[in-house]
C-alpha cells in the first residue's frame, strides 16, 4: 500500500454573520489560488497531487452556480501572490492588502482555499479475470478551509471549512497493469476529492452571501432564484425562512442582517434553467413572500 499522508482533519467550522446579496446583484468573484498548509507541503511538492486542480474546481462551481461573475486573476494581482497568500492565511494582519489588491481587479470578494489535511492511499490486487494485470483501488480524503474577503470593507464575509472523502470501494483508476498506473489512480482519486470538496465550498459560499430566495407563489408552487447549475436538484428538502425587519446595530449603524423565522420544510419538485419549484410537504407555519429564504436542514 502507498499513502501520500495522513493528518488529522480540521474540524472547526466557523461562519461570519454578512448580509444576503440582493437577487438582482452578481458580484464579482476571483478565487486565489490554493494555499498548502506546511504540514502537507511535501505532498504537493512532489508532484504527486498538483494544488491547481482544487482552485480550478472551486472556480468552476462557483461559475455554475451563476450567482457570481468569476474574475480571472489578473497580472496586477498575481505579481505579488505568494507572498500576499501566504499572509492572507496567517490571519487579518494581511486583510487590508488582500483587500487592495482586489480593488485595483474591481473585484468585491476573494476567495482563498486551504488545504489543511489531504489523504489518499492505493491498493493494488491482482485482477483474477485478466493474468498479469492488477486492480488499484484509491481510498482518501481531504480537508480544505477557505475564506472570503469583502473588499469594499477589508473583512471576512465568510469562512468554512469542508471535508470530503471517497466513497468506500471507490475504483478510480485503471486496471491496466504498468509503471504509471498507480500514479493515475492517485490523480484520479485527487481529482475526484478536488470536484467534491470544491461542489460544497462553492455551495456554502453562495448560500452564504447569496441564499435561495422566493422570487413567486402561484398556489402551492414556490419560485426560487436557483436553476440547473445552480447546486440545487429535484427531490432535495430545504427549510424556508420568513425574513423581516433589518437588524441594525445601535452604535455603528451596520446592518448585520434580518429577523428570520422558520415556516417549515419545502421539497423542490422541479428544476429549470434559472429557476426552479418547490413545494411544501407539511402545512407551514405561516404565509411564504418573496424573499424569503431556503436552506439546507442542519
Amino acid at each position: 500500500m502507498v499513502k501520500i499522508g495522513y493528518f488529522p482533519a480540521v474540524l472547526a467550522i466557523a461562519a461570519l454573520a454578512y448580509s444576503p446579496l440582493q437577487a438582482e446583484e452578481r458580484a464579482s468573484l476571483a478565487v486565489f489560488p490554493a494555499i498548502i498548509l506546511d504540514t502537507t507541503q511535501q505532498f504537493f511538492s512532489e508532484g504527486k497531487l498538483d494544488a491547481r486542480e482544487l482552485t480550478q474546481q472551486i472556480e468552476e462551481a462557483l461559475r455554475g452556480t451563476r450567482r457570481f461573475a468569476i474574475f480571472e486573476r489578473s497580472k496586477i494581482i498575481l505579481q505579488n501572490s505568494v507572498l500576499l497568500e501566504q499572509e492572507f492565511a496567517k490571519g487579518r494582519q494581511a486583510l487590508s492588502n488582500a483587500a487592495e489588491a482586489g480593488k485595483l481587479a474591481n473585484v468585491q470578494f476573494i476567495a482563498q482555499p486551504i488545504i489543511t489535511q489531504v489523504n489518499i492511499a492505493v491498493r493494488k490486487s491482482q485482477n483474477e479475470e485478466s493474468p498479469g494485470q492488477y486492480r488499484y483501488l484509491a481510498k482518501g480524503s481531504l480537508s480544505v478551509r477557505i475564506k472570503v474577503l469583502d473588499t469594499t470593507s477589508g473583512e471576512i464575509a465568510f469562512q468554512t471549512t469542508r471535508d470530503v472523502a471517497l466513497s468506500p470501494g471507490n475504483d478510480v483508476g485503471t486496471r491496466q497493469a504498468g509503471a504509471r498506473d498507480e500514479v493515475l489512480v492517485i490523480d484520479a482519486a485527487w481529482r475526484s476529492l478536488a470536484s467534491s470538496a470544491a461542489t460544497r465550498l462553492a455551495n456554502a459560499i453562495v448560500g452564504s452571501l447569496s441564499p435561495i430566495q422566493v422570487l413567486h407563489t402561484q398556489d402551492t408552487d414556490i419560485f426560487v432564484n436557483r436553476g440547473e447549475g445552480g447546486g440545487i436538484f429535484a427531490g432535495e428538502v430545504y427549510q424556508i425562512f420568513s425574513i423581516g425587519e433589518a437588524l441594525i446595530d445601535p452604535t455603528t449603524n451596520e446592518k448585520l442582517g434580518y429577523t428570520e423565522k422558520l415556516l417549515g420544510e419545502v421539497e423542490i419538485v422541479r428544476v429549470n434553467p434559472r429557476f426552479s419549484v418547490a413545494r411544501a410537504n407539511a402545512p407551514l407555519t405561516g404565509q411564504v413572500k418573496p424573499g424569503d429564504v431556503l436552506r439546507p436542514p442542519p
